[in-house]
């Protein structure tokens, strides 16, 4: 990800991921799209999915319990 990009989405980003990447360097993770949403509805089902399907709630993830509320 470009550094450009990353500042301005890294608030929206989880604070252990921000605080790895500012650990370990932005060019040791890689950020690719999944898929796209055309409602916000939409985006928080298929968001709540991706995390049940990775199993990438902390410790395991970066994802945080609430997000599946």
């Amino acid at each position: 990800m470009d550094k450009e990009i990353y500042e301005k989405i890294k608030d929206d980003l989880p604070e252990q991921l921000r605080k790895d990447i500012e650990e370990y360097g932005l060019d040791k993770f890689e950020f690719e799209i999944l898929d796209v949403a055309y409602s916000q509805e939409e985006l928080d089902r298929k968001h709540k999915e991706r995390i049940k399907n990775a199993d990438s709630l902390e410790p395991r993830g970066y994802n945080l319990p609430e997000e599946l509320e």
